[in-house]
């Protein structure tokens, strides 16, 4: 029980550095992103290196060039990105991508700093006075979906199920039924949540007036 604790209080410091907004908060922030991107890279070479393109270490890297350089178009895909899969990833478990904890305890912390530390990131950056475009909800769902595209193609050059998009590995998705009814399951949640993120933004008023 010692990673498990010790990776849920650093994500914690991580949440109540952002959410105070403390300048000292950011360093922390990307050391975690770093060391996450090291560490399931590490667990992902062995395994499958394929699983480097799931969504959860571009949206990492997005953060973590974020951090350096902001650019508003990027920080609203970031945005909905890490409110997304990332949020999403870990509501849900079993995770059949995470690295095991018996076996790789530090790469299974560094899967779950890889999904708490960009969350965190964009509290921050909220926090900053960063707020978003009306049409970042546009902007985001344009871009998933070219991605999306692109690993369709990739599913089948290279005979991977990268977005579960070839058969189902979560529990929840074989009450969707068969393929390809799962999927447009899938898509339909996805695009729900896209509109729910959208709505409780508009409200806690986090979108740009004009």
């Amino acid at each position: 029980m010692i990673i498990p604790t010790v990776t849920f209080v650093i994500s914690l410091f991580l949440f109540v550095g952002a959410f105070r907004n403390d300048r000292r908060a950011l360093i922390p922030i990307q050391m975690c992103i770093v060391y996450a991107l090291l560490t399931t890279g590490w667990y992902n070479i062995q395994y499958n290196p394929h699983l480097i393109i799931w969504l959860c270490n571009i949206t990492a890297v997005i953060g973590l060039l974020l951090s350096f350089r902001f650019n508003q178009k990027l920080f609203e895909i970031f945005f909905y990105f890490a409110w997304t899969g990332d949020l999403l990833t870990l509501l849900i478990w079993p995770n059949p991508i995470s690295p095991p904890l018996d076996t790789f305890p530090l790469s299974w912390a560094g899967f779950i700093l890889k999904h708490t530390a960009p969350l965190a990131l964009t509290i921050l950056f909220i926090k900053q006075g960063k707020l978003l475009n009306k049409d970042a909800v546009w902007t985001a769902l344009k871009v998933m979906l070219v991605y999306a595209g692109f690993i369709v193609i990739y599913n089948f050059v290279f005979d991977q199920n990268i977005l579960d998009l070839r058969y189902p590995t979560l529990d929840i998705e074989h009450l969707f039924g068969d393929w390809p009814i799962y999927v447009c399951v899938n898509i339909l949640l996805a695009l729900l949540w896209y509109a729910i993120i959208h709505f409780i933004t508009n409200r806690l008023k986090l979108v740009k007036v004009s």
